[in-house]
């Protein structure tokens, strides 16, 4: 049994054997499956090489559109910015001009109400008047009735004629005759007095009358004045409130503001400068030539005339250039002598209508707390379209631009300087002489601000800066 047993272990191990063989054989295959197997291995691979392209295409695409994208969100949201800012800027500005109403009408309510009250006074001395003509009339009437009873007490009975002819004799009839004459002018004397007094009476009731008339008018006015004077204020809180929930963007946007207004004064102070450098540089050069003048010549007369220019200082020079009393007299005939002594009767820089939105130097900012501003002049808002002019004569010394303000003009007045900006267009040219009351450019209407029309104006003694409003009427 054990032989058998081991003759079929050793058939099945050779059968196994055969079975790997063929297993091994059929694996190999020919050299063509090999080749169609490395094809297909390459196809794999061009695959898996395409798609990583493609997938790489997609996410530069995509990048791409992600930048244009963020591209546009970035310029939208400028947009937006310079708009809200714009926006900031038309609220300021329409604040101050509601508080330059407002201003306006507390004085009108004010003028008003002194107005009604010096209506009262007249009224209670005119009432007071007609109680006094009224006495004085009643007391004539009866003196004139007591004097006719007494004078003529057979006047109901008896008539003139028969008063005459009743006389005893000749002189007596006379003397009567006289009397009645004077007893005649004396009544219609009375008579008229009574009408005077009576006349005088209908013109002081037909006064009072006017007068409380026009106290009903007063009265009207002033409460329709407070009425609108409630509502610019109400008005006015509520933009202040509105106002101040951007309370960031209008800090930006008021230090941006101081930024333009140093910028302007350094301008300024920068061509004053260059400008007394200049006069000073001309004066020396005329004493020089002057000196050398007066070295030619006999030293008898000349040499006063030398010793009274030398004397002259840049400021005189610089007035002596200006023709300002002979244009003052052309333009503003109430404008004699000096810049200076003119001081509170000059021009105002525009006609017409017009408030002050701004006023000169330190004052709180309209909507943020604890905050001033600093104005080196007034901004006087305007209708569209006025002309800005010339408050003295003088002489056009310098015009430029500044980022805030557009074109500025200059006019030099002596040692005194007006300074008009925010032009839109000039009508002048440096270097020209100017008369009071010449209009010197229109100033400019703000297109993004509904043609708000502000003129920035200032005066100065050279760098030293002036109240304009203490200057101008």
């Amino acid at each position: 049994m054990l032989p058998s047993s081991r003759s079929e272990n050793l058939l099945k191990l050779c059968r196994s054997l055969v079975v790997l063989l063929l297993v091994a054989i059929i694996g190999a295959g020919s050299p063509a499956d090999a080749q169609t197997r490395r094809k297909s291995t390459k196809t794999t691979t061009a695959r898996k090489t395409a798609t990583k392209q493609k997938t790489a295409t997609r996410t530069l695409e995509s990048v791409r559109k992600d930048k244009s994208t963020t591209e546009k969100k970035i310029s939208e949201t400028a947009t937006k910015l310079n708009t809200n800012t714009k926006e900031l800027q038309r609220q300021i500005n329409r604040l101050n001009s509601l508080n330059g109403d407002i201003e306006a009408n507390r004085n009108k309510v004010r003028d008003l109400r002194s107005h009604i009250d010096s209506l009262g006074t007249a009224i209670n001395a005119t009432a007071d008047s007609i109680k006094i003509l009224e006495d004085d009339l009643e007391a004539m009437r009866l003196a004139y009735a007591k004097a006719l009873r007494k004078l003529q007490p057979h006047a109901a009975s008896t008539g003139e004629l028969s008063f005459i002819f009743s006389a005893k004799s000749f002189s007596e009839a006379y003397s009567r005759i006289r009397y009645l004459r004077r007893f005649s002018a004396w009544r219609e004397r009375r008579a008229e007095n009574i009408r005077r007094g009576i006349d005088r009476i209908a013109a002081q009731r037909a006064r009072l009358t006017s007068l409380r008339h026009s106290q009903d008018q007063a009265y009207r006015k002033a409460e329709e004045t407070q009425s609108t004077l409630s509502r610019q204020q109400a008005e006015s809180e509520k933009m202040v409130t509105s106002l101040r929930k951007e309370d960031s963007a209008l800090r930006a946007m008021l230090k941006e503001q101081k930024r333009k207004s140093a910028a302007l004064d350094r301008e300024l102070d920068r061509l004053i400068a260059a400008e007394q450098a200049r006069i000073a540089r001309e004066e020396a050069e005329k004493a020089r030539r002057e000196k050398e003048k007066n070295k030619t010549k006999s030293s008898s007369g000349s040499k006063g005339t030398t010793a009274s220019d030398a004397g002259r200082s840049a400021k005189d020079v610089a007035s002596a250039n200006a023709p300002t009393r002979t244009a003052a007299s052309t333009s503003a005939s109430a404008l004699t002598g000096s810049f200076e002594a003119n001081k509170g009767r000059l021009l105002f820089p525009v006609a017409g209508s017009y408030k002050i939105v701004r006023r000169f130097g330190r004052q709180p900012h309209p909507t943020l707390r604890h905050v001033e501003t600093e104005n080196s002049g007034i901004d006087i808002e305007v209708s569209p379209g006025t002309q800005a002019r010339s408050i003295f004569a003088g002489k056009v010394s310098a015009i430029f631009r500044q980022d805030g303000f557009n074109s500025i003009v200059m006019i030099r007045h002596g040692r005194y300087i007006s300074i008009y900006a925010n032009l839109s267009a000039v009508t002048v040219k440096q270097g020209d002489s100017v008369k009071a009351g010449q209009n010197i450019g229109t100033v400019f209407s703000d297109p993004d601000d509904s043609n708000r029309t502000t003129l920035h104006f200032e005066i100065r003694n050279e760098r030293q800066k002036l109240n304009p409003s203490q200057w101008v009427r």
